[in-house]
């Protein structure tokens, strides 16, 4: 694999054939970039440049939309700027592959845009063309809104189950957080899920849960309180036999001062129950019953 720099990004390109030529095709890209910034002080460069097939840079369309989708995946703002660059980049950007490895993460969950419409449509069209992210954000929505009807909160829940059978994290997170609360044969369905989260280290493992329960909470703590309110009434805690070793590392951990050298824990060796039983507690803290 080698990482190719192409605008404020680095884009990955695995040494397949494919790989290969996106990372020939990127050069060029960045070559053809240099010299039309150079042509301003070399009008016989400018005179070369502009009878050269720019728009195209001769490269096959199947190697231009698998160069856009690699930019696409890493950043929204550099597929923006990629689209300025020729028109067949902007044609390219619109591709239904192109769409659907969108990354969305510098896009908030409820964007303050004055033209709301044109944004929302563009989500639409990004989550029919099959974006996870898109899909995820639709279902989380639905889900956990205030005003949602109970036919799309088990449509929103379908979505983020969908998302998280394919691998999200975030949504991995979230669907067994809301299995293991909403009890009965779901819960050990949700352990199961969650389980999938953890890393090496507790502390790792704790930091990562703080990342998506910070995200979450943030975004939809302001329509989404009533269904988080809900949630935690439904949750009963699971009885187990541990040693509680588990709890005393939470408990020696709880100060600003966490995870010290000789402080940290095996995830392995913890508790299940204990942990999530944990990352309950902190994802519904300050939602009152």
């Amino acid at each position: 694999m080698v990482l190719v720099f192409f605008g404020n990004i680095f884009v990955k390109a695995h040494l397949t054939s494919m790989g290969k030529r996106v990372f020939v095709g990127i050069s060029i890209i960045m070559m053809t970039s240099i010299y039309a910034v150079s042509s301003s002080h070399s009008p016989s460069l400018e005179k070369q440049i502009s009878n050269s097939p720019r728009d195209q840079y001769s490269l096959p369309e199947d190697l231009l939309v698998e160069i856009s989708s690699c930019v696409a995946a890493s950043s929204l703002s550099e597929i923006s700027n990629l689209r300025l660059v020729s028109k067949s980049f902007k044609r390219i950007s619109n591709d239904r592959y192109v769409l659907r490895r969108l990354s969305l993460n510098e896009i908030p969950l409820f964007p303050w845009f004055r033209n709301r419409g044109k944004f929302h449509n563009f989500i639409k069209r990004c989550r029919k063309n099959g974006n996870p992210e898109a899909i995820y954000r639709k279902g989380l929505v639905d889900y956990f809104h205030r005003n949602s009807s109970k036919r799309q909160r088990d449509k929103g829940l379908k979505h983020i189950a969908k998302v998280a059978n394919k691998g999200n994290q975030e949504a991995q997170y979230v669907y067994g957080l809301i299995l293991i609360c909403l009890g009965g044969e779901t819960k050990q369905k949700g352990f199961k899920i969650l389980s999938s989260l953890r890393k090496p280290l507790m502390s790792s493992t704790l930091e990562e849960m703080e990342k998506h329960r910070k995200k979450i909470r943030n975004e939809m703590w302001w329509c989404g309180e009533p269904m988080m309110r809900h949630l935690k009434r439904r949750y009963v805690r699971v009885n187990c036999n541990c040693d509680g070793r588990t709890d005393i590392f939470f408990v020696k951990n709880s100060g600003w001062d966490r995870y010290g050298e000789h402080n940290d824990m095996i995830t392995c060796s913890a508790c299940e129950i204990c942990l999530w039983h944990h990352e309950v507690k902190l994802f519904f803290a300050n939602i009152e019953e």
